[in-house]
Formats: structure tokens, sequence, C-alpha cells
């Protein structure tokens, strides 16, 4: 039967815009690109961690497997269940992981992973870099310190209200940053406690609460809020605000994640969902200085300053 005119002119109308908007997508500007074919599929949530010897640590649920620079699997981490692992930090022949809202360590030649403390109102956790400490942060703020040994709680900080939302640890591991959410009066923030007393140092006010909170070499902070990837310097008596950028990666979920390299000099930004991309941005200013149009599944910089992309075929390897 034949289409009516007005229906027709829609279709052609729709098959038009499509044409324009894939015709005014800016192109990937990344070249040299390295990829690295895995044994199996990658499904969505997988989580991907790259060691010291450049082995690929992908979370997948109920296990965690490193791969080498080749692709082969060189260890298998069982933990059971269906949460997805997310890689801490590797060292010392000991692989930390945050399941779900419980700490857990591992082998790293493999074998069965050892859950530790865990607890219904954990929100994000953040791993001392010297590796004594994990810190377990709460629905209200407060913020448990466990023994990287034995993954029992040591201490604790007292809940001060707002959800957290986020957390990181200074390179030096001297101070702790926890986001929080608004609670009742008290506004959305960024408190700075010092690491060894839990004593909060200062507090800085946020309009909106900061999410993927990360510390960078050089002492700068970034994180996202609604979409716009922030960064602030850590100062004497606050964490001004230096820039914020909204780089449009975000697809059809609004979630945007971001990494950091080890040098804090860049950062990648990237979506999840149907039409996610992704960008780096230069970290003094802001600007994007590459884009792909295909947002990975993770992504994570290795300790030579090379990005490494996850996707549900395999790796791919910046330069």
């Amino acid at each position: 039967m034949r289409r009516p005119a007005p229906a027709r002119a829609r279709a052609a109308a729709l098959v038009l815009a499509l044409l324009a908007a894939a015709a005014c997508r800016e192109p990937d500007t990344v070249e040299g690109v390295r990829t690295i074919a895995l044994p199996d599929s990658m499904p969505d949530g997988a989580t991907l961690a790259v060691d010291s010897a450049r082995r690929a640590w992908v979370g997948r649920p109920g296990r965690l497997t490193a791969y080498d620079t080749a692709g082969r699997p060189v260890a298998e981490i069982v933990l059971g269940g269906r949460d997805i692992p997310r890689v801490l930090a590797v060292g010392n022949g000991r692989v930390m992981m945050a399941v779900g809202r419980t700490v857990a360590r591992a082998d790293a030649r493999g074998g069965k992973a050892v859950r530790g403390w865990s607890a219904s109102g954990t929100r994000v956790v953040a791993l001392d870099p010297r590796g004594a400490w994990a810190f377990a942060a709460n629905r209200q703020g407060g913020v448990v310190g466990l023994d990287a040994a034995t993954l029992r709680p040591a201490w604790g900080w007292p809940e001060a209200g707002g959800e957290a939302v986020g957390m990181a640890v200074s390179p030096l591991g001297d101070r702790v940053y926890v986001s929080v959410a608004a609670a009742g009066e008290a506004p959305a923030a960024v408190r700075v406690h010092d690491a060894a007393s839990g004593r909060i140092l200062f507090a800085t006010d946020q309009p909106v609460p900061l999410r993927g909170l990360t510390a960078a070499e050089d002492g700068s902070l970034f994180g996202v809020a609604d979409g716009r990837v922030v960064r602030l310097r850590h100062e004497r008596d606050g964490l001004p605000r230096l820039w914020a950028q909204a780089p449009r990666v975000a697809g059809d979920s609004d979630e945007v994640r971001l990494r950091v390299n080890p040098a804090g000099t860049r950062v990648a930004v990237f979506g999840r969902g149907r039409g996610a991309r992704m960008v780096v941005l230069d970290a003094a200013t802001g600007e994007v200085v590459d884009r792909m149009q295909e947002a990975p599944l993770d992504a994570a910089y290795g300790v030579e300053g090379r990005l490494y992309l996850l996707d549900r075929r395999g790796l791919k390897v910046l330069p």
C-alpha cells in the first residue's frame, strides 16, 4: 500500500536529519591505536585496571581476569555471585578490590578472593596509595578505615549527615577527600580530612555534588557534576575551582566517568550507554585534545601514561 504523502515527507525529513547529524559528527582524532584481541566477549559493566607489569585486569560478574600484553589470560580470581569487582590496586603480590559494598583481596597469581568487611550503608571506597588502609564512606558521610592486610575495621570517623558520593586519597596519603551530597540545610561539599586523625581540615561547598572524585599527583582534584567535568586545586584553606567543562559524551545513560593519567596532565572522559562518546581533555585548561565517537566499556591509564580502553572485543591501547 502506498504511504500517504505526509508520512513519506516525515520519513524523508528524518532520514535527512540523521544524515546531517552523521555528517556533523567530528571524526576520531586518535591515531596509532593498537588493538589487543581478548578470548572472551565483554559484558556491560565490565571494569578495567592496568598494573605496573602492563597486565590488564578485567572484572566481570563473579570473577577478575588478568591478561598479558598479547591478550592471553594469565591469572583468574574467583569471587562468586554476580557482583562485578573493581580493582583498587595491584602490588606486593596482592590485588585489592571493591565488590559491591564489600572490600576484597586476592593473590595476584589467581585463586579465590577473600571478602572482608561489608556494610549496607557503604557508598564509595578508596585505597591509601601506600597500601596500608582502605577507606569506606557511607550514606551519612562517615568513614571507616580498614586494615588492608586483614580487611577488618580499625577505626572510624563520625558521620556528618550528607551521603558520600565520591572519595579520593592524596598521592602522599596524608589527606582524604570525601564528596557529600546535600542533607537538610547543609549543602553539597567536598570535605578534606587529615588522614591520620580524621579531623576535618575544611569543607568547600559545591553547587552539585562531585562524583568520581580523583586526586592527581599535582594536588588537583577532578570530579563530575551533572555531566560537567570539574577541576579543583587544593590550597591551604579551600578547593578553588579552576575550570568546568561539559564535553557532551553522555549516551542514553546520564552517567559520565573520568580517568586521570599518572602525570595529571590528561583526563579521559566517557559516557555510558547507546550513543556515548569519549574525549581526552588537557588537565590544565579543560580543552579537548582527542576524541573518539565510540565510548569504551571502561578505561584505565597505565603507569607509563598510555590509555587503555576496554570494549566488547578486546583492548585498545592509545599512544
